[in-house]
C-alpha cells in the first residue's frame, strides 16, 4: 500500500472544500464554492461540473468557471462523448495531457469558446454509489501538467462535491414543492375568504330584501290602488307611471337578491338541453334584435339528453347572454355553440364585445360586483 504525503497547502484547501461545500444548500452557490476551492487546490484555469440526465443519456454544464465559459453554459454532452462523457460512461477518473491527441476529446468546446484545451484532469461524480456527475478541471498552470496527486485529490474532492450536488438537488426539488404547497395554500385561503365573504354578503343581502320587500309591497300596493281609483285623464296618472316603473324595478330586484340567498335543492334530470336553450334564445330575442346583435347558432342536431335543472340552466345562460347584450352596445356577433362530447356534451358562448380587465377577474363570481369590461374577445 502507498501512503501519500499532501503538502500543507493542500491539506488546507481539502478542508476549506469540506466547509465551502457545506456552506450552503442553494446548488449555484455551493457548485460555486466547491469549484472555487477545486481550482485554488489544483492551480486549474478551468473547471466545470456537469450533471448527468439519465432520462436523456446526456451530460449538461451545471457551472462553469473561467475564460470561455459564459458561451458553453448552454451544450450539451452525450454520455460517452469526449472526456467528461467518457469519464461519465466508464465512471473511472481520466487525466489527459495532449487533448488533441486523445480520440476521446471532442473539439466541440473549444470551436465554441475559443478557448485552447492543453490538459484536462476529470473525475465522476458519485453519492451513495450512484453517478450524479462530473467534474473536470482543465490546463493546469504549471509546466508540469496534472500529475497523479492531482487525481487523487480531486478524486477526495469529487467525494465531497458529489453527495453535496446530490444534497442540493433534493434541496432544489423540495424548495419547488414547498413553494408549490404554498401557493396552493395561498388558493385554498382565498377560497376560503371568498367563502366567508359571500356568507356574510349572503347575511345582509337576507337582512335587506326582507326590510326592502315589505314598504315596496305596501308602496306598490296603494300606488295601484291610486291609479285604478283616479280617472284614466287625471294629471296624476302621468306621476304614478314612473312610481310603478321603478317599483316594479326594486320588486324584481328584491326576487333577485332573495334568490341569491336562499339555494334551492336543484332538480336534476336526465333532459332535453336544446329545448331549454331554444326557451332562452326566444325570450332574448328582442334584446338581441335591439342591440343589432347577430346570434349564430351552431347547435348539433343529435344532442343526447344530459342530467340537469332546466331552471338552473335557463337561468345560467340567460345571465351569460345578458351580459353579452351590455358588452355590445353598438351591436356585435353572438355565437352559441354546443356539441355532444364522450361525457356530455360541450356549450360555448362567445361574443364580439368588449373582455374583463385582468385586475377584476379574481371578482368575476362575486355576486354585485360586475367587472369592467376593457378589451375584445373575439377571435
Amino acid at each position: 500500500m502507498v501512503y501519500r504525503i499532501y503538502s500543507r497547502q493542500n491539506l488546507t484547501n481539502l478542508v476549506q472544500l469540506s466547509s465551502l461545500i457545506n456552506s450552503s444548500l442553494e446548488t449555484q452557490e455551493a457548485l460555486n464554492n466547491a469549484l472555487m476551492s477545486v481550482e485554488q487546490s489544483l492551480n486549474a484555469e478551468v473547471s466545470s461540473i456537469f450533471e448527468v440526465d439519465q432520462a436523456k443519456g446526456e451530460l449538461f454544464i451545471l457551472l462553469a468557471r473561467g475564460p470561455g465559459s459564459d458561451k458553453i453554459k448552454a451544450m450539451r454532452l452525450n454520455i460517452g462523448q469526449g472526456i467528461a462523457g467518457w469519464v461519465a460512461q466508464t465512471e473511472k477518473p481520466l487525466i489527459c495531457s495532449d487533448p488533441y491527441a486523445d480520440a476521446r476529446f471532442s473539439r466541440h468546446f473549444d470551436d465554441e469558446s475559443g478557448f485552447r484545451t492543453r490538459s484536462i484532469l476529470c473525475v465522476p461524480l458519485k453519492s451513495r454509489d450512484r453517478l450524479v456527475g462530473v467534474v473536470e478541471v482543465i490546463n493546469k498552470l504549471d509546466a508540469q501538467g496534472f500529475t497523479d496527486e492531482d487525481l487523487e485529490i480531486l478524486t477526495m474532492l469529487g467525494n465531497m462535491i458529489g453527495p453535496a450536488l446530490e444534497n442540493a438537488q433534493l434541496y432544489g426539488r423540495l424548495k419547488e414543492k414547498l413553494s408549490l404547497t404554498r401557493e396552493e395554500l395561498k388558493v385554498v385561503e382565498n377560497k376560503l375568504l371568498q367563502t366567508e365573504r359571500l356568507a356574510a354578503l349572503g347575511k345582509l343581502s337576507r337582512g335587506v330584501a326582507h326590510e326592502v320587500r315589505n314598504p315596496v309591497m305596501i308602496i306598490g300596493g296603494f300606488t295601484r290602488r291610486l291609479q285604478k281609483r283616479l280617472p284614466a285623464d287625471d294629471p296624476a296618472q302621468e306621476m304614478i307611471a314612473p312610481i310603478l316603473h321603478e317599483l316594479r324595478r326594486l320588486e324584481q330586484m328584491v326576487a333577485e337578491i332573495e334568490a341569491f340567498t336562499v339555494l334551492l335543492e336543484p332538480d336534476i334530470k336526465p333532459r332535453d338541453l336544446a329545448g331549454v336553450l331554444d326557451r332562452v334564445l326566444a325570450a332574448s330575442a328582442g334584446a338581441l334584435a335591439q342591440r343589432q346583435i347577430v346570434l349564430e347558432r351552431r347547435i348539433h342536431p343529435d344532442l343526447p339528453r344530459i342530467p340537469l335543472d332546466e331552471n338552473l340552466m335557463g337561468q345560467a345562460l340567460g345571465h351569460l347572454i345578458d351580459n353579452a347584450v351590455e358588452a355590445m352596445p353598438n351591436g356585435g356577433r353572438l355565437r352559441l355553440t354546443v356539441t355532444p362530447e364522450p361525457k356530455g356534451v360541450r356549450l360555448a358562448l362567445r361574443d364580439t364585445g368588449v373582455g374583463i380587465a385582468p385586475e377584476d377577474l379574481p371578482y368575476l363570481f362575486d355576486p354585485f360586483s360586475p367587472p369592467n369590461p376593457t378589451a375584445p374577445v373575439w377571435a
